[in-house]
């Protein structure tokens, strides 16, 4: 190897270009070395053609590989797990009737009357023990009746809900929250969830997996009150819906139909989902973070900061909740009067275009959950069941036992992961990329053949040229560069 500190004073007036080409030919990348060595003007100008061709391929696939890993790209592992705690989800039912016939008769008596043989025998289902009023058949619909009306006059939980079983502690169902049974503003239900959390202060329900069983089994029996039908073409039965605890649903939409005098067995699956935070291209929002530092305040899920951005937008609008908001409010609920003569009812309206403001600003922070727990089930509807909806008048009862079993020794797990880890060195803070640096290193094999003993080897030899560039005068600032040190010793 050339040592050009012993050179001696005639070898040092060699050209530079002479000892660029030494250094070139001692070194051990072979690409370089084999152009340097070469004779052949031709075969030197294909060889750095192609060393150049080579380099910039080399350097485009890095660029585009930089450009991809730095689009921070996730994969999805899907996992099974079998925690010993889950999340536990709410229910939300409601008496598929809206208006219990007993109330309204209260309400407004002289609206009802005690039927007379004729009308029972009409209507044989419908009439009820000797002395119970039923309303006239002019009053049977309920769009003759305010919103706010329908809703007052509704079932309660208690009448509702006999009996829970298999459940941690004594919470009560919550509600009355109104739900549109069907298109139109005066088709409004008193409905109540169980385990709900939203906009609540409180943590939600962990079920603890059964080790004894394979299942763990919540049970309920409902009343749909066949005899407070409010009409007699109307279908008594209970309208049921299971959901996350971060979330408000309408049973009417999205639960299912149960019929008086059946047993239901429900399976309920669980999937999982964990996405990452920006920069990730999932760019989720970790929502019990911010109701944690809201002070336990706000929504707890995407869907539930929608409805909260609905609701807020609505409020701004019509200063009262349309039925169809979902997201609770203490806010009185709005009539069809109250919609159809707001200015909002208009849309090209400057009320309607500032409360679109209002929503569009709102509904832009509601990401995706950073973490999120789906569930689907399975519905049967196993047998009539005689002996325990029998009471003692003999008549048929109404009562309805939902069974609910959790598959909880299996839960589908879906995580999102960067594609390229960062893992931590030898203890230290820093971080590097070692997917990215691997696969780096494979485009510098592909293209050059090279290795990063012959990379070192690329900037020692630099390093040398430029040293001797400077010992020789060749440029100016090196040469100054050079006196003005030696004018400091």
């Amino acid at each position: 190897m050339v040592d050009d500190s012993s050179e001696s004073p005639s070898s040092k007036r060699t050209s530079i270009k002479n000892y660029v080409s030494r250094v070139w030919k001692e070194s051990s990348v072979t690409a370089v070395s084999a152009i340097v060595s070469t004779g052949s003007v031709p075969r030197k100008v294909f060889r750095i053609l192609v060393f150049v061709l080579f380099t910039a391929g080399f350097l485009y696939q890095c660029i585009q590989f930089l450009s991809y890993v730095y689009s921070y790209p996730t994969i999805v592992n899907i996992e099974i797990k079998k925690p010993d705690f889950y999340l536990a989800p709410a229910y939300t039912f409601c008496n598929y009737n809206m208006i219990k016939r007993s109330k309204f008769c209260h309400k407004y008596p002289e609206k009802c009357i005690i039927p007379d043989e004729k009308f029972c025998q009409k209507y044989s289902s419908y009439c009820g023990e000797n002395g119970t009023k039923v309303p006239k058949e002019e009053n049977f619909f309920s769009e003759n009746y305010p919103t706010e009306g329908t809703f007052d006059l509704g079932h309660d939980a208690d009448s509702i809900l006999k009996m829970k079983m298999g459940v941690e502690g004594d919470e009560e169902a919550s509600g009355p929250y109104p739900r549109i049974r069907q298109e139109g503003l005066n088709s409004l239900s008193s409905c109540y969830s169980l385990y709900s959390r939203v906009n609540s202060p409180l943590e939600p329900l962990m079920k603890m997996r059964n080790v004894w069983w394979e299942k763990s089994l919540h049970e309920f029996v409902f009343d749909p009150e066949e005899r407070e039908v409010f009409s007699p073409n109307e279908r008594p039965g209970v309208v049921f819906a299971i959901h996350s605890s971060f979330e408000s649903v309408n049973p009417f939409e999205k639960g299912i139909f149960l019929r008086p005098g059946y047993s239901y067995r429900i399976t309920l699956s669980m999937h999982e989902e964990k996405l990452l935070p920006y920069p990730y291209e999932t760019d989720c929002v970790n929502y019990t973070e911010v109701w944690l530092s809201n002070n336990r305040e706000g929504p707890r899920s995407q869907k539930s900061c929608q409805d909260y951005c609905v609701l807020e937008a609505s409020i701004y609008c019509f200063n009262c909740v349309p039925p169809m908001v979902t997201y609770p409010s203490e806010t009185r609920t709005c009539s069809a009067e109250d919609i159809l003569s707001s200015p909002c009812a208009n849309t090209s309206a400057e009320q309607f275009g500032a409360a679109d403001k209002v929503f569009s600003n709102c509904l832009n922070k509601c990401k995706d959950d950073c973490f999120r727990m789906k569930y689907t089930y399975d519905v049967l509807e196993i047998y009539e069941v005689p002996e325990w909806t029998k009471e003692e008048n003999n008549k048929q009862s109404r009562l309805i036992k939902v069974a609910i079993d959790f598959e909880d020794s299996e839960i589908i797990a879906l995580h999102y992961k960067p594609q390229f880890q960062e893992v931590e060195a030898f203890s230290y803070i820093a971080t590097m990329e070692v997917e990215a640096f691997s696969y780096i290193g494979g485009f510098i094999g592909i293209w050059l053949g090279v290795s990063l003993v012959q990379i070192a080897d690329v900037f020692e030899s630099l390093f040398r040229i430029a040293r001797y560039f400077c010992k020789k005068g060749a440029s100016d600032r090196c040469r100054k560069s050079t006196a003005s040190k030696n004018e400091e010793v």
